[in-house]
C-alpha cells in the first residue's frame, strides 16, 4: 500500500510523460514525496508530488528543455 501522501494522479500525469520523453525523475533519498527532474545532466528541478507544482514546473520545462507538457 502506498504511504499516507503518495500522489498517484501527479505520478500518472507529470512522471510518467516526463520518463517516457528521457527525463530523469528521482524520488529524493529522505522524501519520495519529492522529485529531482532533469534531462541528460542538465538544470535539474526540485518538485513536491502534487498538482501546486504542475504549473512552474511546466514553466520551467518550457523554458529551458522547450518541452512542453501540455501535449502529452
Amino acid at each position: 500500500m502506498a504511504g499516507k501522501h503518495y500522489n498517484t494522479k501527479f505520478i500518472h500525469s507529470v512522471i510518467s510523460p516526463l520518463k517516457k520523453n528521457g527525463f530523469t525523475c528521482v524520488p529524493l533519498p529522505k522524501s519520495k514525496n519529492k522529485y529531482s527532474i532533469s534531462k541528460e545532466g542538465g538544470l535539474e528541478i526540485r518538485v513536491h508530488a502534487g498538482m501546486s507544482c504542475y504549473h512552474p514546473l511546466r514553466r520551467f520545462l518550457k523554458n529551458n528543455y522547450n518541452f512542453d507538457l501540455e501535449n502529452y
